[in-house]
């Protein structure tokens, strides 16, 4: 095989040196977002990154994955009887709601990493429709069944909460804070005008969702994701990183081509309060007519 010029070649052992020198440790609880390419060329794949990680904790450690699948269920929710044509989502046109209720790896699009650890049989997986996680470690079977019981799990009932108050961090491989899914608890608790619209749904959970009329669960959905708001959003939540720079809070380390963020879920959280306290708009802003 021709190697690409510019093209890193990595190994488990430089992943599991560059774990070490961002500051995992054995016994850490860690939340991972990742991408398999940032790395460059991986030997062994995503296969080698998760078992890296793995030997980065230890066995007293757990690791938690996002096996997400809502670009699926969105275009369940948002295209019924449509065609690719005029898709929300055209990979997904055709998907049942009885596939989203117990997610498939063709629907999860948070990358060859998490797909890999949820082949695995040593990690538990979740079944939510829209937010599965897959897990290993004392926390696991905790957070999986904590994460699958609620359709909306906003603020206390997210499972990324539950990790953050047992001392947990979030790792991020290659990928920046637009990828970070404990972002959202920051507005959820500030309680921001655009995130609170659905929270008197926060603790439907998904077996009631589900046996729920269409409409009931379209009308649910698209409280959930502001989609009855009069403006939309532009993200920045790339932000958060100078804040937590300038505290201390953040360590970062390098392997192959891909940046290493580690922070713990409660630093990410009180530091993001702080933010949003001084500037309800700073993760966020509102788009102007002629950009939407």
């Amino acid at each position: 095989m021709r190697r690409r010029k510019g093209v890193p070649t990595v190994t488990r052992e430089d992943i599991v040196r560059g774990l070490v020198e961002v500051g995992l440790e054995g016994g850490d609880a860690v939340l991972v977002h990742s991408s398999l390419s940032s790395f460059g060329r991986v030997q062994g794949g995503a296969d080698a990154v998760v078992d890296a990680i793995l030997e980065a904790v230890g066995p007293e450690g757990t690791v938690v994955f996002p096996t997400f699948t809502g670009d699926a269920f969105a275009e369940f929710m948002l295209n019924e009887g449509g065609t690719k044509e005029t898709a929300v989502f055209p990979e997904w046109t055709g998907v049942k709601i009885a596939d989203l209720a117990r997610p498939e790896e063709q629907h999860i699009f948070t990358g060859a990493i998490p797909k890999e650890a949820r082949r695995r049989c040593d990690f538990l997986r979740g079944f939510h429709p829209m937010y599965s996680i897959c897990a290993k470690g004392p926390l696991a079977l905790e957070l999986v069944a904590f994460n699958d019981r609620y359709i909306f799990p906003s603020a206390e009932k997210k499972f990324v909460h539950l990790l953050g108050l047992k001392g947990g961090k979030v790792l991020l491989l290659g990928v920046d804070h637009a990828s970070n899914s404990a972002i959202h608890l920051i507005s959820e608790f500030a309680g921001l005008e655009y995130k609170v619209q659905d929270k008197a749904y926060w603790l439907l959970t998904v077996e009631e969702y589900l046996q729920m009329p269409r409409r009931r669960q379209q009308e649910l959905y698209a409280l959930h994701m502001g989609l009855n708001l009069e403006y939309r959003m532009e993200k920045h939540f790339d932000r958060i990183e100078e804040p937590l720079r300038a505290a201390g809070l953040i360590r970062f380390a390098t392997v192959g081509n891909a940046k290493l963020r580690l922070m713990r879920i409660a630093d990410l959280l009180r530091v993001g309060l702080e933010a949003v306290k001084r500037d309800p708009w700073f993760l966020v802003s509102k788009l102007d007519e002629d950009e939407m």
